[in-house]
């Protein structure tokens, strides 16, 4: 029998298209490669959201292909819509013959057939012949390291050019927009592989062009599921044993819509919030959550849902990005620094001891210290559970890459991100300690190997440790009672399973 593994980087949106694309492998007859065995077929789901990302990819390919020589190799994922041509080189200089490998994008609509073409090659003789000369093009006369012709690094910029309305309407046409997600046609999934909590796409693609991220180009087509259909492999799901159903988007709170632009949204009330009322009402649903959500989706009507149902996480992931107001507008986000403010207040307000978490990009170009400081009074005053804090990456394509020489040096981008590890671990701490004393449910999801302690999700996307003797916890809702808040998370006693 033909085996596979696949390997996934990314958000959670990649990660459900990993568990549709191994759902596509056992259609075509594969089967999960057992650890003793060398893997007939090996896949690798990218990302290329920052340049680490791009590099941790082709890190992958290359491990992959190395663990497993005359394997057939898939490589999927917004990588190959940035740069097919990168990737396929790559797997030139590896020796894989170009008949047993598959670079393919979210705009190749043909993958199921080219992926049902790749497997009844298995086993095939090579017959490639002089390999380099049957990969792509040539790259000479491409200066750019991932495909994009540089811009001069001495060219003027500023964030009045890169929010030009004719820079960006230039971007959104470069970026493809013909052809609908080729993931759209895989799925739905039944079981989601590893993990006790299940994430489920409802929504993919990005227009909104923020001048930093280069998602619209590899992810241009904004589309969502029908909710009868999401309703339906979420009533599968819960059916496999899953406690907690993740609703996932590239941008979560267009659901319905067939743009990102919130300017250009009716004002009836968010599609997403029936689609919540459906899938919450579920027997057997311990917990639904909402993987992310922008500022200006947190409409009264939507807020409304945590107290209307039950088992609706209090955990909110509310990308920040900056405190500025100059920086938020140079990005091109669809909010300022003060509406972030106000939109944590109504969480407060409306959701008790909620967990607010939230991404920070330190360092784009022309943040000054002033700019800095005010992400730091943000953060403070917002009380973050989590901040995942990362340094502007400078992507090639992106607007934004035009004015990477305008960026902090090195050194002070580092200093800043360790100025804001300092403040997230306070703020998180003093989150973590208001649970001490309290007796709250977790979700099982491992054995912490090193001390055989059991760990778990709380609703308020905190973990929870603790000892317990015999049986298997693994995938169920336990009640614990919290004796202490640690750098990590927080230790507790079981007191009920």
């Amino acid at each position: 029998m033909l085996t596979y593994t696949l390997t996934t980087l990314g958000c959670k949106v990649n990660q459900y298209d990993s568990c549709a694309l191994a759902g596509a492998f056992a259609s075509a007859g594969l089967v999960p490669a057992p650890a003793e065995r060398a893997p007939d077929l090996v896949a690798v789901n990218t990302c290329c959201v920052t340049r680490t990302a791009m590099r941790k990819s082709r890190q992958a390919i290359r491990r992959a292909v190395r663990n497993a020589p005359g394997a057939a190799v898939v490589v999927v994922g917004c990588y190959s819509d940035y740069n097919a041509r990168r990737l396929t080189m790559l797997l030139a200089s590896l020796n894989v013959p170009p008949q047993r490998c598959l670079v393919a994008g979210h705009h190749d609509d043909d993958l199921p057939e080219r992926l049902g073409r790749l497997v009844a090659l298995l086993g095939a003789p090579d017959r490639s012949g002089d390999r380099a000369d049957d990969y792509a093009e040539s790259q000479a006369g491409v200066e750019g390291d991932d495909g994009w012709m540089r811009a001069s690094s001495g060219a003027a910029c500023s964030h009045a050019i890169i929010r030009d309305p004719a820079v960006i309407k230039a971007n959104r046409d470069r970026a493809i927009k013909g052809n609908l997600s080729a993931m759209r046609r895989l799925g739905p999934i039944r079981r989601f592989f590893a993990h006790q909590r299940a994430f489920v796409k409802v929504q993919d693609g990005c227009d909104a062009f923020c001048t930093y991220c280069i998602v619209p180009y590899t992810r241009s087509v904004v589309w969502s599921r029908s909710v009868d259909r999401i309703v339906d492999e979420c009533r599968q799901l819960v059916d496999a044993g899953h406690k907690e159903i993740v609703l996932a988007g590239v941008f979560l709170g267009a659901f319905g819509r067939d743009t990102t632009v919130r300017k250009r949204w009716p004002t009836t009330p968010a599609p997403l919030i029936e689609l919540v009322r459906r899938v919450s009402s579920m027997d057997g649903l311990w917990r639904l959550r909402l993987s992310s959500l922008e500022p200006g989706d947190l409409t009264e009507e939507l807020l409304g849902l945590w107290g209307e149902v039950p088992n609706l996480a209090p955990h909110f992931h509310l990308p920040l990005q900056s405190g500025s107001e100059a920086v938020l507008a140079g990005m091109n986000r669809q909010y300022t620094a003060a509406a972030f403010r106000r939109t944590v207040r109504a969480v407060r307000q409306a959701v008790n001891d909620a967990a607010i978490t939230t991404d920070v990009i330190v360092g784009f170009p022309g943040e000054s210290d002033d700019d800095f400081r005010r992400t730091l009074d943000v953060a403070a005053e917002a009380g973050f559970a989590k901040i995942h804090a990362f340094p502007f990456s400078a992507i090639e394509g992106t607007v934004a890459w035009t004015c990477r020489h305008q960026a902090p040096a090195g050194g002070v981008v580092k200093q800043r991100l360790a100025e804001l590890a300092r403040l997230e671990r306070e703020m998180a701490l003093a989150y973590r300690r208001r649970f001490v004393g309290r007796t709250i449910e977790a979700l099982v999801e491992s054995t912490v190997p090193a001390d055989g302690l059991r760990q778990g999700m709380t609703d308020r996307y905190l973990t929870v440790r603790f000892p317990a003797a015999g049986g298997d916890l693994t995938g169920r809702v336990v009640t614990v009672h919290v004796d202490r808040a640690t750098e990590k998370g927080l230790d507790g006693t079981l007191v009920g399973v």
